[in-house]
């Protein structure tokens, strides 16, 4: 193994996605036999193909082999009126040969201290964001300053296995409007974004959706809205089956106003049967606890639960504090990487 003063750390060049994707499936397959190894379709689409750029950190070995990545997904996000970027922590990793205890400098350590070096400043990111492992969890906590927001995130869910049917859902659903499908998005995803209001989160504009749902080729999304009768749209659902592995229809986007709660359950009842039709056994969204909408799933027969996922975020300057982004980040499933 190099002495790490050998290795060079440095921000992505081109070409070098052929070594992180071959770094990756390494790292990620070689303790669990059920890994679906990283294509490079998959790393452009992520990376290259992104519309807010890309964000990565490698540590390259005298001989050219990547030992290591740390890189963030940016988006474009809205921080209490303006428009900035932030990263979302994904993909770090070294190889086995150069891991260390937490008690001393890694490799690690020294290739996440040069993405934030370059990346964790306000002129760049306004924060960074991710739903790490435990023991990314640790290390972010203890050494890289991730301040935990919501710990553990708190999922909606409803079992469609112990209910016989599901009229307690669709109770108040707004019946003016029709339900269509959104194979792509349009400007009217744009005008329900900004009608949202929201004071921070990833702007959910068209495209963003189209880039996160329409074009991923991790897997298939369905997506459809709540029409006016003037064609605008007054909220929009994107689904995705067999979350994580299990028969769970994930509502990854829910894009609906507070203040119009007979759009959100209209929109609801539709997933749930959508559901029903195509054999999921389990229905799971998740909404701000700010929200209004929360309250009113509650009431609609969805269960709120302990996930797995603990989110945290890392601010850069003079941003908010963890109290203000506590009570207004806007966030779902799709803020995830679990593509």
């Amino acid at each position: 193994m190099p002495d790490l003063d050998d290795l060079l750390i440095r921000d992505y060049r081109p070409g070098d996605e052929i070594g992180i994707v071959g770094l990756l499936n390494d790292v990620f397959g070689e303790d669990d036999p059920g890994y679906t190894p990283r294509t490079l379709e998959q790393w452009a689409w992520i990376y290259r193909d992104n519309p807010a750029g890309h964000q990565i950190v490698v540590a390259e070995e005298p001989g050219g082999r990547i030992a290591g990545h740390y890189a963030c997904i940016p988006y474009r996000v809205v921080v209490d009126g303006r428009t900035a970027t932030c990263g979302q922590g994904v993909d770090s990793m070294v190889r086995a040969e150069y891991r260390r205890g937490l008690k001393s400098e890694g490799l690690f350590l020294r290739t996440a201290r040069r993405y934030f070096d370059t990346w964790g400043v306000p002129e760049r990111n306004a924060y960074g964001y991710g739903f790490p492992n435990k023991k990314a969890f640790r290390i972010g906590v203890r050494m890289l300053g991730y301040t935990p927001v919501h710990a553990p995130v708190r999922t909606l869910g409803r079992n469609l296995f112990a209910k016989s049917d599901d009229v307690e859902v669709e109770v108040g659903g707004d019946p003016a409007g029709e339900i269509v499908a959104l194979p792509r998005f349009d400007a009217r995803a744009d005008r329900l974004w900004e009608r949202l209001g929201v004071a921070m989160g990833t702007v959910r504009d068209a495209a963003f959706l189209n880039w996160r749902y329409a074009d991923c080729p991790f897997a298939r999304y369905t997506s459809f809205g709540l029409a006016a009768a003037d064609g605008e749209l007054r909220g929009l659902c994107v689904l995705r089956d067999d979350w994580t592995g299990p028969p769970i229809q994930a509502v990854t986007e829910c894009l609906v106003a507070g203040d119009d709660p007979g759009a959100a359950v209209r929109l609801w009842a539709h997933a749930v049967r959508r559901a029903r039709d195509v054999g999921q056994q389990r229905v799971e969204m998740w909404l701000p606890p700010w929200s209004p909408l929360f309250a009113v799933a509650e009431a609609r027969g969805f269960t709120a639960e302990d996930s797995p996922f603990n989110l945290c975020i890392k601010l850069y300057g003079s941003a908010p504090s963890i109290d203000w982004v506590q009570r207004r980040w806007y966030f779902g499933i799709g803020d995830t990487d679990v593509f």
